[in-house]
Formats: structure tokens, C-alpha cells, sequence
């Protein structure tokens, strides 16, 4: 009895198609980023010049008027559209499903946690090892006990008379007695030389740590995702003193500054309680990766 003929054999695949196809972004597309990039810039520039004013001062949002996102993208690249967000508790990454995935390390800081700890929580369940800090929360809070995150008692930053002054945040107790340490503290307090997302809405504090920590280019996360307080916010949350003269021009000349140290706007989200307030999300494109603690 005759054998059926068996099937011709596939040519072989060449080499190169054996493996899983990497995407090579076209230059085309990556010069139409650079062109919003500097147009972005161009506008911060403008916006940081003395006496720079608001196109529309009226508008809801004004002091942020000439902060316009540098790196468009979209989800699932990032978790949702910044058009229909408020970035209040889902914080708007850029990369979330590969974070703390195929065994790579993932650290997330977020500072500022008072009554609300979902951000945190989210993060430490996508793989990522998370710590939280906030030196006015008790330990034994439901907001931070028993969580899959680890919480820090300490808040990052400096205390004093600055930190009491109109911080409704204490709940009428003294600061004294709490404790403090840098963002530089932190991380070696903790073993880490490099954080991949900082996460902070701490009511005007973010332009202390701005002007000490992170705009001096020692400790720069991967992504920083903050809602910044600017003059005006309502008192009631943001100590006034904290913000006093923290207008259009201060804004813009603080993006700036990120900008020039490699971080683009990828999201910004009004808060749709206080037009003072806007939260951001900022992602660094610097191909040397992150500076890390010396």
C-alpha cells in the first residue's frame, strides 16, 4: 500500500523574523513630537518672562494657561484621556502595565496620603514595591494599616513653624514631636538610588521640594505625578503662605525648569474643586535614564 505523500516543508523563516518584532518608532513621528515639544517649551518661555499675564485671566485655570502638555499620548500608553479625568486618586501613568512586571524593579514613593491611600494601593497591586509617607497619619489608620503598601510615618520635606502655620492638617495638634526627612534621606534610608514614579499633593509644600530637591537635578524619578497649588488655593486646604505669589509666572518658569531637565507634560488635569490647583503628570525622556544617588 502506498504512503500518502507527505506535505511540502515551509520554506524557513529568515532569522531576524524568528524573534518577536520590536517597534521602531519613524523619524517622521518622533520630529512631529519634538516640534510640540519646543512649541510647549516656547510657551513656558513666554509665560516666564516678568510681568507675563494670562491670555484670558478670567478663564478657570489661568495660572496654568501656558502649560500645555509636551508629549501627547494616549491611552492604553496611558491609563486614561486627561480630558475627561480630574487626576484625583487615578493618577494618569504612562506605562502602567509594564511597571513592576517581567521581574524589573519598581519603586513608587507617594507623599501626602490624610484620608485617601488609592493610588498607592493600585501601585503595590501592578507588582510595584510602594512606600507611603505622611507624618500626620496615625499608623494604626485604616487608611494605611494592614494596606499592601508599606507606610512611613515621616513626612519628606522640612518641618518648623512653616510646616504648623495654617495646616489644617494636624488637626489642631503641634508638629512638634514629628518627624521629617529629605527626599535624599528617604531613598537611602530605604536603599533606593532611584524612584521610578514620585507621587505628591502635599497643599503647597511640592514648591519647597521643588526648589531643593528635585530642580537640582540630584533625585530625578522617572515620573512625577503632583497636583500643584498655586496663590489663590483655598485656604482651608493650602496654607496661604505657602503659595503667596506662586502665580502664572511662577508656574511657567517651574516647567520650565522640568522641561530643561528632560520632563514632559503628559497630562494635566484641573481640579474641578479649586481652578488654583491642576494635577500633573510628568514623564522624564532623558535616554541616560534617571540621575541616581551618588
Amino acid at each position: 500500500r502506498e504512503r500518502a505523500a507527505a506535505p511540502p516543508a515551509l520554506p524557513a523563516a529568515p532569522a531576524a523574523a524568528q524573534h518577536a518584532r520590536r517597534l521602531a518608532v519613524p523619524r517622521s513621528v518622533m520630529q512631529a513630537f519634538e516640534v510640540v515639544a519646543d512649541g510647549a517649551r516656547e510657551q513656558l518661555a513666554g509665560g516666564a518672562l516678568e510681568r507675563a499675564s494670562p491670555m484670558a485671566p478670567l478663564k478657570t485655570g489661568a495660572n496654568f494657561e501656558a502649560v500645555h502638555i509636551s508629549l501627547p499620548l494616549a491611552p492604553p500608553i496611558i491609563k486614561h484621556d486627561p480630558a475627561v479625568g480630574d487626576g484625583e486618586g487615578d493618577k494618569n501613568i504612562v506605562g502602567l502595565q509594564l511597571l513592576g512586571k517581567a521581574g524589573k524593579r519598581c519603586v513608587v514613593y507617594g507623599m501626602g496620603i490624610a484620608w485617601e491611600s488609592n493610588f498607592e494601593q493600585q501601585m503595590a497591586r501592578e507588582g510595584c514595591e510602594t512606600h507611603a509617607f505622611d507624618c500626620t497619619v496615625d499608623p494604626a489608620s485604616p487608611v494605611v494599616a494592614g494596606k499592601s503598601f508599606t507606610f512611613h510615618p515621616w513626612c519628606i520635606g522640612e518641618g518648623g513653624s512653616e510646616f504648623n502655620k495654617g495646616n489644617n492638617y494636624l488637626r489642631g495638634r503641634s508638629a512638634h514631636g514629628l518627624s521629617f526627612k529629605t527626599l535624599t534621606q528617604t531613598m537611602r534610608h530605604l536603599g533606593h538610588d532611584s524612584v521610578d514614579v514620585l507621587k505628591f499633593d502635599i497643599e503647597g509644600f511640592e514648591w519647597k521640594l521643588f526648589s531643593t530637591e528635585i530642580l537640582s537635578g540630584m533625585n530625578l524619578p522617572r515620573q512625577l505625578a503632583f497636583e500643584l497649588h498655586t496663590e489663590g488655593s483655598k485656604p482651608i486646604a493650602v496654607p496661604p503662605h505657602l503659595v503667596k505669589g506662586r502665580g502664572f509666572v511662577e508656574v511657567n518658569r517651574l516647567f520650565l525648569s522640568l522641561h530643561d531637565l528632560g520632563y514632559r507634560v503628559v497630562s494635566k488635569e484641573m481640579n474641578i474643586y479649586d481652578d488654583k490647583c491642576a494635577e500633573f503628570v510628568l514623564v522624564n525622556i532623558d535616554d541616560e535614564g534617571p540621575r541616581r544617588l551618588p
